[in-house]
């Protein structure tokens, strides 16, 4: 009954409709291919002449296009051929229509074979002919070239004479092969050896001519060049020919313009690793290239999936675009325009120079290598050098220069640790305009030739930073040069990367979020690969602002400023396993190869100070309650008492059973998980380190395996430990970490007393088979880098959160992917995503006392690609649909709509801002969250129980009245996803309040509506839409975003304040009147939680900021402990900016434990004390904008005089 109930979306209705314009013709033959068409226009065309219609099968995906086709040409054929790539899913409208017309009497006979070399019997079904019949025309084509289409075409002939055979078998043609252009003009002293694998129907139909421009650049460059066809890489026999070849002739690098993934799951050491150099994913677009120039994304969604995603999941290397089709010949007796590949010599050029570069790194003995380091910088501060979260970057530094000098580097004097390295950096000129000031420029870039680089940018980015930078330029003196900032160490130059640009142009914050990078950092890159000579480069942590300069998302071009800065030098990238979606970004728009690491050191938080006396007076309370009643009455009023002067008593909820609230926030606190410390790049956790580590990945339970806790107890999956006493649940994580002290060999009597049982017999096994050798192995992690160093193929891995069940992300020192966007959301984020609409709702209906109307919801690329596509999944439950996923291959290729009667509850009107990243990364959920309100705005159901119509009617109406047209106002009225403009990233927010260039919430809302006011439609065309944004925020009643993982917090990441926060400013400002603002927390997925945005604040302000555990673990790593610190006081000062969330005497707090304490006071001035100068500014930052409003005189007179300190000290 359900499903009948439901209406489907239709979404392939929002597909681009193409204008099709042909006659009608006795042979109607439909290719997903276009070299497949172009070569029967060539032999069919002669002979069949007008009788033939040839047609592009992608030009008919779009429903109306499939229905236009079939009632004006397929109607009237006698014989239609299809080949269909991709099957019925791909193309279930035109089948249905090739049904439709031959049930409504049409007399015209199919066969529909697939597209690929596989018979498909689903599409068999659709066949007119016999198998036998329909098989030997599969073959005809499966086998391509000349004689086997003219058997074809033979073949029809007899078919439209009614003749049923016998035809010719299908003469075999070779499914691999070598090509050689007959021109090639090979090097002399070749200085590496080049593979490139392209197509067999390239080669079968002379579609060759990028192939052709390929190999000659690279022959100039010096390189040798063996082209290889064949249908698929996945062949055996192609394999073995490759590895054979390989075994005398190994390639230094291989180039594949074949798309998809060739990898299997089951292989311990895939294809492309045996061979064991990089593989260069290079594109041929199946669009034009003025397409390519006109379109910010670079690519269409299918392209990205099939060029980008999946080949990355091989482990390649992203490259470009390097050829397009265009019209090759127009056949006017077959209404067909015949497309080939035309190559483009810019984009063959980059292509080819990386290609000799990594070549390079093969051939170059290390002792000669040289190599950049880049650490990035932002806030452009000297107390913030080396970001990368959760790594301490400096010491993971000074370790890979250690591992480095072992490999035959010559590095210099390797600085002794961590903070020695950062004092030499800031020995001399940083990004610190004030730190700078008479320090020494050790290296600089000539004015003159940076003049000539700028020159020589493509014309629109020229022209466009002339424009944005044209008051800088002139100070760019060409006989001082540009200041490099860096320090250089043998053949190795530790770099810090350059400002991003804001910090010199507040203004353009207001106005300019596609601000190109200044001349200064042209000048730096050009530096690294003109005059320093880099053969390599690494961006050490997550992450840099490299991958965010404008341009194009994905295939990008020499006017898109990451590649017109970074150019074709090979990039490694150390980077957190657990952001998929940020080291997508590089991947995919720096061709950086990612060498992923190991998340921080998590431990549960516990109690310290007051909340732990108070933790041992309710464990009395309750001891003392039965047996000891006036006792227990006597421990009331001490923990009145105490409750009376904890400042935390507000963070309490308030219910009637006070006692039994206390007891159970307290539970809350002390079972949070927290960071303990940042990893070191390839040091693997110990001791009680690796306990907390093993344990929070125990915890998790899975389908296969309970979790640790749950085992030790003996409890079926599903049991919810919020269920146990305090004192059981104590004691049951003190058995788990005996249990894991044991297993690990650190206590030989750590077991006496534990349970046994079947579950942890299950754990044991796991933990020693699997889990320990995982992690062991991430101690790989520098030798991974330094293999990448030497052009070696670095194996791919997935992506994701250890600690949210995630286990086959280890080991890491991999090159990681994400996903397949064809399949978000995914069946197991449907689920998560539903239960946590659901949650949201109850816990609104709680506080409100009604359903809710409108909500605004944050949707990041990182977290969907962790999750499966949660978000999307909330979104769609909250308007009342559900996915429709193709069995087979779990792609989403619909939706349907729920009726009120079964959704049981009004819709909700959500709008979405989501991230630029997720707008280049999931094109199709793009299109199916812009799609979904323009239906359910069409909906003739009441107002009240469909809020997303009532708001475009009254929308509709208003823009109308404006001069709007009807059309034109129908779509702004349905525009419910907005984001950043094309080529752009971000808020804004945070370098707004870094700049301190604000004034109240009404400059905050001003950026973050300019950088987040792009509406996005259906067919991916987006414009500035300020007032439609506007309009949609100010009737929001809920701001929500989730958080799927608890190796991170809202407040040591500025994402969170500043997508979040800057909606909850946006709303209030528009609506004059605070929003319900919530957290999801789906870190556990079978049991999500919603909290109150405060809530969750105070959660993690109290078990992680204040918390000794975390400020001693932050101690052991010096200077970037103390820059942690430092951030969190921002991230704090975020939130309370955007959304007035921190109280006073948490400021005081803040202040008293974390900068006026005398063993952190002295921590900072050993380690890093322009982070403890930074942070007592940002507190009095706080106090001046009345943020923190009844502040302690004595305390900020405490601050200012550390101020002073400091700054009598550095002078």
């Amino acid at each position: 009954m359900h499903r009948i109930a439901t209406e489907a979306g239709k979404l392939d209705l929002e597909r681009k409709l193409e204008s099709i314009r042909q006659s009608p013709a006795e042979i109607v033959f439909v290719s997903s291919a276009d070299t497949e068409l172009a070569a029967l226009a060539r032999i069919w065309g002669p002979k069949f002449g007008t009788r033939l219609r040839l047609m592009n099968a992608s030009s008919l995906q779009h429903p109306d296009a499939a229905e236009h086709y079939a009632d004006h040409v397929l109607v009237h054929a006698k014989i239609a051929i299809f080949r269909l790539h991709g099957g019925k899913a791909y193309f279930p409208k035109l089948l249905d229509e090739l049904l439709h017309i031959k049930s409504h009497g049409a007399s015209v006979r199919t066969l529909v074979l697939a597209g690929t070399d596989e018979w498909d019997p689903e599409l068999a079904t659709y066949n007119d002919f016999s198998e036998p019949i329909s098989r030997n025309i599969f073959d005809y084509f499966r086998e391509g070239g000349l004689s086997n289409y003219e058997h074809a075409a033979k073949a029809m002939e007899g078919l439209l004479e009614n003749r049923s055979g016998p035809f010719p078998d299908a003469e075999r043609n070779p499914t691999f092969g070598w090509y050689h252009p007959l021109d090639q003009q090979k090097p002399d002293t070749p200085c590496g050896r080049v593979w490139i694998t392209f197509y067999r129907a390239w080669q079968q139909t002379g579609d060759l001519d990028v192939i052709d421009h390929l190999v000659s650049e690279l022959n100039r460059l010096g390189l040798e060049v063996s082209g290889f066809y064949a249908y698929s890489l996945r062949e055996p026999d192609a394999q073995q020919e490759l590895l054979e070849r390989a075994e005398t002739e190994a390639p230094d690098v291989i180039l594949t313009l074949q798309s998809f993934s060739i990898g299997r799951m089951d292989e311990r050491i895939s294809f492309l690793e045996s061979l064991g150099c990089p593989v260069l994913q290079v594109i041929a677009s199946s669009e034009s290239r003025d397409s390519w120039m006109a379109n910010p994304r670079g690519l269409n969604p299918s392209n990205v999936a099939m060029s980008v995603a999946l080949p990355e999941t091989d482990g390649r290397v992203l490259t470009t675009v390097v050829g397009f089709k265009e019209v090759s010949q127009i056949h006017k007796e077959l209404e067909y325009q015949a497309k080939a590949m035309v190559p483009d010599s810019m984009q063959i050029r980059h292509v080819a120079e990386l290609t000799k570069n990594w070549a390079a790194l093969r051939t170059t003995p290390n002792s000669e290598k040289r190599v950049a380091i880049i650490l990035a910088n932002y806030p452009n501060r000297d107390s913030r050098i080396g970001n990368g979260v959760g790594l301490d970057t400096p010491a993971s530094v000074i370790r890979f220069l250690r591992k480095m000098e072992e490999d035959g580097y010559q590095v210099g004097t390797i600085p002794e640790d961590g903070d020695d390295l950062i004092r030499m950096l800031q020995a001399g000129v940083t990004n610190d305009e004030e730190q700078s000031y008479g320090k020494p420029v050790r290296n600089s870039f000539s004015g003159e030739t940076l003049q000539k680089r700028v020159d020589e940018l493509p014309e629109t980015a020229r022209e466009k930073l002339i424009r944005q930078w044209q008051e800088n330029l002139p100070c760019v003196a060409k006989d001082e040069g540009v200041p490099v900032s860096g320090l250089q160490l043998g053949n190795i130059f530790i770099g810090i990367q350059p400002q991003r640009g804001f910090g010199i142009q507040t203004q353009a914050i207001y106005h300019d979020p596609d601000l190109t990078p200044p001349p200064a950092y042209l000048a730096f890159y050009a530096w690294i690969r003109e005059s320093f000579a880099a053969h390599a480069v690494i961006h050490f942590g997550k992450h840099g602002n490299l991958e965010w300069l404008p341009g194009r998302s994905v295939a990008l071009g020499a006017d898109d400023f990451p590649q017109a800065v970074l150019g074709p030098l090979p990039h490694l990238y150390p980077f957190i396993v657990n952001d998929p979606g940020e080291g997508t970004q590089a991947k995919r728009r720096t061709s950086a190869v990612i060498v992923d690491h190991l998340t921080p050191p998590l431990t549960r938080a516990g109690l310290y100070d007051d909340l732990d006396r108070m933790e041992r007076l309710l464990e009395e309370h309750a001891h003392s309650e039965t047996l000891y009643p006036e006792r227990a009455h006597e421990l009331e009023h001490e923990i009145e008492h105490l409750l009376e002067e904890a400042p935390w008593k507000k963070e309490l909820p308030e219910e009637d059973d006070w006692l039994n609230a206390l007891s159970n926030h307290l539970c809350e606190l002390k079972e949070s998980q927290i960071r303990s410390g940042l990893h070191i790049f390839g040091v693997v956790p110990q001791n009680e380190r690796r306990i907390d580590f093993l344990l929070s990945l125990l915890r998790m339970p899975s389908q296969e395996r309970p979790g640790l806790l749950q085992a030790l107890l003996g409890k079926v999956l599903g049991f919810d430990l919020d269920q146990l006493p305090s004192r059981e649940r104590e004691q049951v994580e003190n058995q788990a970490r005996a249990w894991i002290a044991h297993e690990c060999g650190m206590d030989s009597k750590s077991d006496q007393g534990l349970p046994e049982n079947e579950g942890l017999q299950q754990l044991r096994n796991w933990l020693h088979e699997t889990l320990i050798p995982r992690l062991d192995r991430c101690v790989s992690e520098p030798q991974r880098l330094l293999e990448g160093l030497r052009g070696r193929f670095l194996a791919p891995g997935p992506s994701g959160a250890p600690t949210r069940g995630r286990v086959d992300v280890l080991p890491t020192g991999r090159n990681f992917y994400s996903v397949d966007p064809r399949v978000i959301p995914t069946q197991t984020a449907w689920r998560c995503g539903r239960q946590m609409a659901d949650e949201l709702l109850e816990r609104y209906r709680e506080d409100h006392g009604d359903w809710p109307k409108t909500l605004a919801l944050v949707i990041w690329g990182t977290s969907n690609m962790r999750t499966g596509g949660d978000d999307i999944a909330q979104a769609l439950w909250l308007w009342g649909c559900e996915p429709v996923w193709e069995p087979v291959s779990g792609r989403v290729v619909d939706f349907e709509i729920l009726p009120l009667s079964v959704l049981g509850r009004p819709r909700v009107d959500v709008v979405v801002r989501v991230s630029g990243m997720f707008r280049d990364a999931f094109g199709d959920a793009m299109r199916l969250l812009s799609t979904i309100p323009k239906r359910l705005a069409a909906l003739e159901e009441p107002l009240d129980q469909n809020p997303i119509r009532a708001a475009a009617l009254q929308d509709r109406e208003r823009l109308s009245q404006e001069g709007l047209p009807p059309e034109t106002a129908e779509q702004l009225a349905e525009l419910r996803v907005f984001s950043s403009g094309p080529g752009c990233y971000g808020t804004g927010l945070l370098p707004l309040i870094d700049s301190g260039n604000w004034e109240d919430s009404k400059d905050l809302t001003e950026v973050f509506l300019k950088w987040g006011g792009h509406g996005y439609r259906s067919d991916g065309s987006s414009t500035e839409e300020l007032e439609v944004f506007k309009q949609r925020l100010s009737s929001v009643e809920i701001v929500h975003q989730n958080q799927d993982n608890r190796e991170h917090d809202i407040l040591d990441s500025d994402d969170y304040f500043q997508f979040q926060g800057g909606l909850h400013a946006a709303v209030t400002e528009l609506r004059r009147q605070s929003p319900a603002t919530y957290h999801g927390d789906s870190s556990n997925p079978d049991k999500v939680r919603v909290r109150s945005l405060k809530e969750e604040f105070n959660r993690v302000f109290r078990s992680r900021v204040l918390n000794p555990k975390w400020i001693n673990g932050m101690r052991e790593h010096g200077y970037k402990g103390a820059f942690e610190m430092a951030a969190t006081v921002d991230y704090l000062f975020g939130y309370d900016a955007t959304c007035d969330i921190v109280a006073d005497y948490q400021y005081e707090e803040v202040a008293q434990k974390l900068l006026l304490d005398e063993q952190q006071q002295q921590f900072f001035m050993d380690h890093n004390p322009l982070a403890l100068r930074d942070a007592a500014q940002r507190l009095l930052e706080a106090n001046e904008r009345d943020l923190w409003e009844d502040a302690d005189p004595e305390t900020l007179n405490a601050l200012e005089a550390s101020i002073i300190q400091i700054q009598g000290q550095l002078e």
